[in-house]
């Protein structure tokens, strides 16, 4: 398959099947986020996988969470589906990794980061799909009360809190405008 192929088939996936993802399968999915473009590079990441102490932990803070979305009623019903999922247990999702950068030394640093390091998530994601694995990139990491459950240091941020599992259910490609729409040239 083509690279374009690729990253049009994969789907963010909110709903697993409790089947543990082999090790051999989640090898290469780190090893894919190790070949992500970095400044220099300084591969500013570091992976940590979460157990089922530190788990609970975080689900009963994103349930609270996701108790205060869902109780606006003006939530659309696409986001207010994707959070029901997600609050039970993450959507059964049998893997859970957080993704952070480390802190930056200098102004570069502070927008490369954070950069390379979203690229080494997007690496990941597109690794799993690629060994049948889907995921959902969540961006609740980044609440003060997660950094403390995951023991983030001061200055290193949660880019992602990646849930990863097989689907139980592959949702439809969601409509994406053509890039022309995005495109601008300068003289």
């Amino acid at each position: 398959m083509n690279i374009i192929d690729h990253l049009k088939q994969r789907r963010t996936v909110r709903q697993f099947k409790p089947d543990a993802i082999p090790g051999e399968t989640l090898e290469i999915v780190f090893e894919a986020a190790m070949w992500a473009p970095s400044h220099g590079n300084t591969q500013p990441w570091e992976f940590v996988v979460i157990g089922r102490e530190t788990r609970a932990r975080l689900l009963a803070l994103f349930r609270t969470k996701a108790d205060e979305l869902l109780a606006d009623p003006d939530l659309p019903a696409p986001k207010r589906n994707s959070i029901t999922i997600l609050k039970e247990d993450f959507g059964g999702a049998p893997f859970m990794v957080a993704v952070v950068c480390r802190p930056p030394a200098d102004d570069l640093e502070r927008v490369e980061n954070p950069l390379s390091t979203a690229a080494a998530v997007q690496n990941m994601c597109l690794a799993a799909w690629d060994e049948g694995v889907g995921a959902v990139w969540l961006s609740f990491g980044r609440a003060p009360p997660v950094r403390g459950v995951l023991g983030v240091k001061e200055g290193e941020s949660v880019v992602a809190l990646l849930a990863m599992g097989y689907p139980a259910d592959v949702p439809k490609a969601p409509p994406r405008e053509a890039f022309s729409a995005h495109l601008r040239e300068v003289p």
